[in-house]
């Protein structure tokens, strides 16, 4: 259950951020995406968890070590997108 708590919170920032870009301000926008990668990968951690409970196929892992590297390649990936996203509408 906390899974899919935490997976709805990062998709409602995520729709935030998506819908709203020209209202809010950058520092707004930066902040949803803080708080959208620190969610979805918290939810990331708790799956590979319960995975690893279930299959019983290696040592289950700790989870706040697991969040934070989950959160930071979040962060990574929106960070990229972003510019991917920035460059794309720069040549058209």
């Amino acid at each position: 259950m906390h899974f899919v708590i935490c997976a709805f919170i990062a998709l409602i920032c995520l729709i935030t951020a998506i819908l709203f870009t020209e209202v809010f301000p950058k520092w707004f926008k930066a902040v949803l995406a803080l708080i959208g990668a620190a969610t979805s990968g918290y939810a990331l951690a708790i799956l590979i968890r319960k995975i690893a409970i279930v299959s019983k196929a290696y040592a289950k892992p700790e989870l706040w070590s697991t969040a934070g590297i989950c959160a930071a390649v979040m962060l990574v990936i929106i960070i990229i997108a972003t510019f991917v996203l920035k460059k794309k509408k720069a040549i058209e």
